[in-house]
């Protein structure tokens, strides 16, 4: 009995170690970098909205070793008008594949997506959701298209008819650890524009540290783009943006503007 006993608490042991080093497929941006974007691109259900109702919609999925997903289900739900916003904005997501001791593997995944009433209504009275000029249909297949394969790359919108590098130019808050060890250098991130202009799955390609990483995810954050077009409809594409982090002659202490 007692080496019976002892059996299956190795086996139930063997089998704990072998869950504990699986790791759960990850967002490619981040959870706090999708996190953001849900928050900046979910479109509360109007009725919902209007009595307040708030609960989660959960989504399944499969995610294969290449970060392939399929399988896409609406697990749960608090509100049926809600499941179809998340599953869009789920379906948007890029993922790094589930890993085994390091290894890639198949997985089958829920994610939540979080409705708040109230967290709703306090974000979008601090912000304005911005008007994009969109007149093409959008493409529905959540294909992300390289930029060879377009025939109108995605471009930065400014309604005042700004460009990017004085929107960069303006808002750039240069980070206080990086002026006080005196890092620069360019940050450089890869990011998908949606079919209705949001940008998404934003990733550091080259860091610099210091905090301007961060600072140039929030720049990019804040930007809104007219998307790419092919065969007469907007669609998902990739791309890439540089900022550059200065300090340039003098470092902050000798009175350098940044």
């Amino acid at each position: 009995m007692k080496t019976r006993l002892i059996f299956i608490m190795v086996i139930l042991f063997s089998g704990w170690q072998l869950k504990a080093q699986i790791t759960a497929p990850q967002p490619v941006a981040g959870h706090s970098v999708t996190m953001n974007y849900i928050t900046r691109t979910l479109v509360y259900p109007e009725a919902d909205l209007e009595q307040g109702n708030s609960g989660k919609v959960v989504i399944g999925m499969h995610i294969d070793p290449q970060g392939v997903v399929s399988n896409y289900t609406v697990k749960s739900s608090f509100s049926e008008a809600a499941s179809p916003i998340a599953l869009h904005l789920v379906k948007t997501i890029l993922w790094k594949p589930a890993l085994n001791i390091g290894i890639p593997i198949d997985y089958d995944f829920e994610y939540e997506v979080d409705f708040n009433a109230r967290s709703y209504k306090r974000y979008w009275k601090r912000h304005q959701r911005p008007q994009i000029p969109l007149t093409l249909e959008a493409d529905t297949s959540y294909k992300v298209y390289e930029y060879k394969q377009l025939e109108e790359v995605a471009k930065p919108y400014f309604a005042d008819g700004s460009n990017m590098g004085k929107f960069i130019a303006t808002h750039l808050k240069f980070p206080a650890e990086a002026k006080e060890r005196e890092i620069q250098g360019t940050v450089r991130m890869s990011f998908v524009v949606e079919t209705d202009g949001s940008v998404s799955n934003i990733v550091i390609v080259n860091s610099v540290g210091g905090g301007c990483d961060i600072e140039a995810i929030r720049l990019l954050e804040e930007t809104v783009w007219i998307p790419a077009e092919k065969n007469g409809k907007y669609v998902r594409s990739s791309n890439m943006q540089d900022i550059t982090f200065s300090i340039g002659a003098h470092n902050f202490q000798d009175g350098n503007s940044y």
